[in-house]
């Protein structure tokens, strides 16, 4: 190459590679490789949201490039906390932790390909990360210290291999501080902490979002006959922001006091207006509301399960009522550990509320600080922190609870109170176990589900009469069956009838087990008794995504695809952000109506949100080769068989929970696209 051909530029540089990465191969290198394939395709997905490219990615390696390192930066920290997530269900010795670099500097750049210095400073500054953590540049820390809400800590100057002059790096702190506290275990007194937490806070949100929704007129007051108070303040409390970047050290009390208090602090900064026009979806005609995760604010990433359970209680206890519309867990979560401006997630989920809210513990005491916003409007309805001792809990839950259910008759019917307020055990070990089970079953793996079952029995060891518990290991039953992972297909769809028939018989009310005895009806192809299950679980809540789109998959199976349609896009509603599978079970309606190429469409957007999930693969073949275009349907094919080289017709057929007509029409064309 010629001093003439040679091109630079100035661009960011991300290096990354894996920690202890022989030891891993050295232990298991089958599964070393299988878990880094699968975390480079996590990277790769983010690196591509985040305006980047991948240069390389051979061995553990991984190098991209970005046009700005805000982009680059924010990228790594959504990558930590996606992959810390992924090793928080695997055992400590075989989770994979990158370390990241990123340097903005100068490279010669030859096709796809860069070279230099600039290339080699990101290198050197991957090997000063710790572990899951990210080391930057002076160069990148210069473009990007004010502009994101991250805390930096320098490390001074290094001398490194191959470099002249001596480095500076920062690196990105992305939890937030440790705050001193005794790490106590769990009490099971703790667990009526949080149902009293999620009382207060639903409470809360619906008596707000319903004065919001009541035609204008004067609101009554308390009498000496016992009439309800439902008066609005005109301006919210003060109360500090809930980011944990935002809370000094200092300031998070050890002591704090006994009743509820309103902290002396800065007003809360107005909110951007949200935009009806901008919405991803149209605006529901009911009070609509987005939760967030809750930020833990103690300091130790262990402790999430707590501000996760808190928020996914309030979700579930809103979900029940049918005059509110509630995002689901699985797209709210997408929001967590991210600085999120509350009009986007208005803007992205299509709601017009946005709670959020942050946990901590520190000894014997919890503060939970919880606001809720109106993002149409652009300020805070209602902002405020609950500061409690433990040992008091019982006292205050039975009077709270009173409060709640005065409040709240309004708006609810008193088989909704019941609802709303039902807890499913007090021990808070076996809470806590349950909670373990739910993040393992997401993750979806043959592994996390075996770990899945584990939390679940040490749940019900600790509460026999834990129902939910005994929901999940059903529900882990068919997800081992649907996985390939069972031993005896027809004994875990048995025992899973039986585990939640049993629950039913108990009681009725439990939209769970409605919607897991559903799956199984839909498995064992008894789909006229799966259609009924799922009615009674949309009827108890009528707007969890999971209830919704299990009456949606039980009339696809029973071949009612027009009428699947509209649930299935009804939870797809509800879960913006949902997973493959709600799509590929609305193109497979699509499909099976002969409307290949909304099918295709759909497939595709499946693809897009998962590019190596095989169901949406194979989906996507049969419907080009029904379409007639068979170049198309062998190239999925070829895909299919590079992601899943064991990849069968005969296993796959088994597996499809349709008539055999249908099975036989969907196998033929997948054997015209090539698949054997």
């Amino acid at each position: 190459m010629t001093t003439q051909e040679v091109k630079r530029k100035l661009t960011t540089i991300l290096s990354a590679d894996v920690k202890g990465y022989s030891r891993l191969m050295g232990e298991d290198e089958e599964w070393t490789v299988r878990t880094l394939n699968v975390y480079k395709d996590v990277m790769g997905n983010l690196i591509q949201q985040h305006r980047g490219r991948v240069v390389d990615a051979t061995g553990d390696n991984l190098m991209a490039e970005f046009a700005s390192v805000v982009d680059a930066v924010q990228c790594a920290v959504e990558i930590q906390q996606v992959l810390r997530a992924k090793n928080a269900v695997l055992p400590e010795t075989r989770r994979m932790e990158f370390r990241i670099g990123i340097n903005l500097g100068d490279v010669i750049e030859e096709g796809e390909r860069i070279y230099g210095d600039g290339v080699n400073i990101a290198a050197r500054l991957e090997g000063l990360a710790e572990a899951g953590g990210i080391c930057i540049s002076e160069s990148a820390y210069q473009q990007i210290e004010n502009k994101l809400p991250l805390r930096y800590e320098y490390l001074g100057e290094h001398q490194v291999k191959n470099i002249a002059r001596p480095l500076r790096a920062y690196r990105a702190q992305i939890e937030s501080e440790v705050i001193g506290e005794k790490k106590a275990k769990p009490r099971q007194w703790q667990r009526a902490t949080i149902g009293l937490v999620v009382a207060v806070i639903v409470v809360v949100a619906a008596i707000v979002i319903w004065k919001l929704y009541t035609p204008s007129a004067p609101q009554p007051e308390v009498t000496q006959k016992g009439k309800i108070v439902a008066t609005q303040p005109e301006k919210p409390p003060a109360t500090t922001p809930l980011s944990p970047e935002v809370v000094p050290k200092d300031k998070l009390v050890p002591s704090l006091p006994e009743k509820v208090s309103k902290p002396t602090a800065p007003p809360v900064p107005k909110v951007e207006v949200a935009s009806k026009d901008k919405m991803a979806f149209p605006l529901p005609d009911k009070p609509s509301i987005a939760v967030l995760p809750f930020v833990n604010m103690s300091g130790d990433p262990k402790k999430d399960y707590l501000s996760d359970g808190i928020t996914e209680e309030i979700i579930n206890a809103l979900s029940k009522l049918p005059s509110v519309f509630v995002i689901a867990r699985n797209s709210t979560f997408t929001y967590k550990g991210k600085p999120v401006k509350v009009q986007q997630v208005s803007e992205e989920m299509g709601v017009q509320y946005v709670m959020e809210g942050g946990v901590q513990w520190s000894g014997d005491r919890v503060r939970i600080t919880v606001q809720l916003i109106d993002a149409l409007k652009g300020h805070h309805l209602f902002s405020d922190r609950y500061d409690r001792e433990l040992k008091d809990i019982f006292a205050l839950q039975d009077e709270i609870t009173m409060k709640v259910l005065t409040a709240m008759r309004v708006a609810l019917t008193h088989g909704e109170q019941a609802r709303v307020i039902d807890k499913g055990t007090k021990n808070l070990d076996a809470y806590l176990k349950l909670l373990e089970a739910f993040a393992q079953m997401n993750v979806g793996s043959r592994e996390s589900m075996a770990l899945a079952r584990q939390s679940a029995e040490d749940s019900l060891r600790l509460d026999p009469q834990y129902a939910s518990a005994q929901v999940a290991l059903a529900h882990i039953d068919i997800m081992e069956v649907f996985l390939g992972a069972s031993k005896s297909p027809r004994e875990s769809l048995d025992r899973a009838e039986e585990l939640t028939k049993k629950i039913i018989f108990s009681d009725d009310s439990h939209m769970y087990a409605h919607a897991v005895l559903t799956l199984t009806y839909v498995f064992k192809r008894q789909f006229d008794k799966a259609i009924p299950e799922a009615e009674k679980a949309v009827a108890l809540s009528p707007s969890s995504a999971f209830a919704v789109f299990m009456l949606g998959t039980a009339l696809l199976h029973s071949e009612r695809f027009e009428e699947s349609i509209p649930y299935i896009k009804k939870s797809l509603r509800l879960s913006p952000t949902a997973g493959s599978q709600y799509l590929v079970n609305l193109g497979g309606a699509y499909r099976f109506l002969g409307r290949y190429d909304e099918a295709i469409e759909t497939y595709e957007k499946a693809l897009k949100v998962q590019p190596d999930y095989v169901p949406a693969r194979v989906a996507l073949a049969a419907a080009y080769a029904l379409a007639g275009r068979l170049d198309e349907a062998r190239s999925q094919a070829a895909e299919v068989m590079r992601i899943d080289p064991q990849f069968s017709l005969e296993r796959y057929a088994k597996m499809y929970a349709f008539r055999k007509e249908l099975v036989d029409q969907v196998v033929e064309a997948l054997r015209k696209a090539g698949l054997k």
